[in-house]
């Protein structure tokens, strides 16, 4: 817990916090800030800010209530599918050794907390089919709130409606089961209703149309494949992400042993005797229980594979659904782990401790270029569990921040001493900055403006994204394209400042602190070629450096020139001088 809560907040919790801060000031979401979502969690945000201030430890402290209140709701399910004490027990220890320990790119994010809502939900559904109470009213606002979050949610939703109708047909009309549907349908357009007026009242709804209808289709083709994403599901959070192994199969079973397809009430179809590895549900009501967390489960592995980016936090509550599907068959896959954990553990620690004796024997068991990669859980790492009484006492300090932090050293994780230091050099400015005088260029350079509590010298916030957003179509007469626009705002803007990360021009994270990477009277380091410093904000004169972060003072005599983000998957391409084509375009962009 202590060092749960010291850990830093990812580039999407600041986006969020400042999208906050805007809607608190009275300014207009979508306007002021660009946000490629729907506003459901800049709602929740708000409401944190309100309760709890800007204290990044009281939010993660929401985020562990949020998955706690998820935890208990899927022990509910569980105790209902038929596990016993022992089983949701070990779940309930599953979950604490996953979620808390994952990197903070995973906290507090929406996909782990809209499925509070929609296990609730879930759960509503159940009891509409074992006890015929009329909550669907209820549970459509509580998938349209899910709703408000990620849209992703309907596929979830769609199946886990689609068993229970199976399901009721058994006992119920037709007619029944539609009405059932139909407050279901207006339950979601009642959470959807407010939505809308508050989009209307505050200005953001022609401006949430423009992203949504403009913006939106293109950024959410841009995908990695399927194959890849598939993948993810099974080695993101490895090797929690193994037990789709188990679930996915155990999920299918428990549909077929309700007999979803079929509309003759009775006992569940026990074509599956009792065995070490699946236990045939023991009563109607726990097969039911089954096939609605299986469901559950099973569309919300089609959703995160099939429509989704695959990025960390997306097989977070995917990963949490198969804990609980496994755990119905009252299987303890918790302890299971720990075993895992303490054994690699001690392994690990050994070769750390005889190097010469132990960590060959190491490598061959597992070689370095392994996918299934020995990995040493927080809880056997001595060094951080050192920082445990600091966490207590001191509370997220910079430094303490980056030691418990897992993705300081990447382009969008902040390096949050070095940032401590560029806040200090903005605060010494004369004048002060106002309003729109900085630009915080790369994504981890964000909490500048939460540090000194400044706005945006522009709408756009994660620059890379918003760039990398490519063209559909050739755009409609008279409009610019979607970089064209970005760049006009930046050359419009009030800035006179700009802070820079080195580390979005280079894959090495320990370049900027190399003494090689500079020479004498040269602000930039050696690896920046030429063509890439004479291009905006590289061509602004350099007044401060703090590590990786470079302080740029803008200068009126200096064009901006070509305004742009580098794409990532392409970065070596970009740093390297690349010949004109034939017809005088510019390979670089």
């Amino acid at each position: 817990m202590p060092l749960f809560l010291a850990m830093p907040p990812w580039c999407d919790v600041t986006l969020y916090q400042m999208a906050a801060r805007n809607v608190l000031r009275g300014g207009t979401h979508y306007r002021d800030i660009f946000d490629t979502n729907l506003p459901g969690f800049v709602w929740l945000m708000t409401g944190a800010k309100l309760l709890f201030g800007w204290s990044t430890v009281a939010l993660r402290a929401v985020d562990l209530v949020v998955i706690g209140a998820v935890t208990a709701a899927l022990c509910r399910f569980v105790r209902r599918c038929g596990g016993g004490r022992d089983t949701v027990a070990w779940l309930a220890a599953a979950v604490a050794l996953f979620y808390p320990f994952t990197s903070e790119f995973n906290h507090v994010q929406r996909d782990p907390w809209m499925l509070l809502p929609a296990t609730v939900a879930a759960w509503l559904r159940f009891r509409r089919v074992r006890t015929a109470s009329r909550t669907a009213l209820l549970e459509g606002v509580l998938w349209g709130a899910a709703l408000w979050l990620k849209p992703h949610v309907v596929v979830p939703a769609l199946a886990v409606w689609a068993v229970s109708a199976a399901l009721l047909a058994r006992h119920e009309s037709r007619g029944s089961v539609l009405r059932d549907l139909a407050a279901l349908v207006c339950g979601g357009a009642l959470a959807g209703v407010p939505g809308i007026a508050w989009l209307i009242a505050t200005g953001a709804w022609p401006h949430f149309l423009d992203i949504f209808l403009n913006w939106n289709p293109a950024y959410l083709a841009d995908n990695a494949p399927l194959a890849a994403r598939i993948g993810g599901l099974f080695e993101m959070h490895r090797p929690w992400g193994v037990l789709h192994f188990v679930a996915l199969p155990l999920a299918a079973l428990a549909l077929w042993d309700a007999w979803v397809w079929s509309s003759t009430p009775g006992p569940p179809a026990g074509g599956f005797r009792p065995t070490r590895w699946y236990a045939p549900a023991q009563s109607e009501g726990a097969a039911a229980a089954r096939a609605i967390l299986a469901a559950l489960y099973l569309g919300w592995v089609a959703q995160a594979v099939g429509l989704q980016k695959g990025l960390d936090y997306v097989y977070v509550p995917v990963t949490l659904l198969a804990f609980a599907v496994v755990a119905a068959q009252r299987w303890c896959f918790g302890f299971l782990y720990l075993l895992w954990f303490v054994a690699v553990g001690g392994l690990l620690n050994l070769a750390d401790a005889y190097p010469h004796d132990v960590a060959p024997l190491v490598h061959k068991l597992d070689p370095a270029d392994a996918k299934g990669k020995f990995e040493k859980h927080v809880l056997a790492d001595g060094e951080v569990m050192k920082l445990w009484v600091r966490a207590i006492t001191e509370g997220d300090t910079p430094e303490l921040r980056d030691r418990v932090g897992q993705y300081t050293g990447v382009h969008c994780g902040t390096n949050w001493e070095d940032l401590t230091s560029v806040a200090d050099h903005l605060r010494s400015i004369q004048p002060p900055l106002g309003a729109g005088e900085l630009n915080c260029w790369h994504d981890s350079t964000h909490p500048l403006y939460l540090m000194l509590d400044l706005d945006p010298a522009t709408r756009y916030m994660h620059y890379g994204t918003a760039f990398d957003i490519k063209e559909l179509g050739p755009p409609p007469p008279g409009q610019k394209s979607k970089r064209e626009q970005i760049a006009d705002a930046v050359r419009a803007s009030r800035q006179r400042y700009v802070v820079s990360d080195l580390l979005r021009t280079t894959h090495d994270p320990r370049a900027p602190y190399r003494p090689e990477s500079w020479r004498g009277g040269d602000p930039l380091p050696v690896w920046l070629p030429d063509h890439e410093r004479q291009k905006f904000p590289w061509n602004q004169p350099v007044v401060f450096r703090s590590g990786r972060y470079v302080v740029h003072q803008i200068d009126p005599s200096v064009p901006l020139g070509e305004i742009r983000v580098p794409d990532w998957n392409s970065l070596d391409e970009l740093l390297t001088p690349q010949p004109v084509k034939p017809n005088g375009v510019s390979l670089f962009r």
